[in-house]
């Protein structure tokens, strides 16, 4: 699983992002789920996703005005 790049992100709109941090926290939840369970292959993941919501969630910020 490859992440997400900066430069992708900024081609959203603000909907679409809080969609995909969303859709990403509900895969998040899974895949832990999953590790804990022991069906989990590739451990990797996790990460992965996470830094991919980070990142969401920093061009959400970037995009919102000063002071608000």
């Amino acid at each position: 699983m490859k992440g997400l790049k900066y430069a992708e992100l900024t081609n959203l709109t603000e909907a679409q992002l809080q969609k995909q941090i969303g859709e990403n926290h509900a895969r998040l939840t899974a895949l832990r789920f999953q590790k804990t369970v022991g069906q989990l292959d590739n451990h990797a993941q996790i990460s992965t996703l996470r830094q991919d919501i980070a990142r969401m969630q920093t061009a959400l910020t970037v995009r919102k005005p000063e002071g608000k």
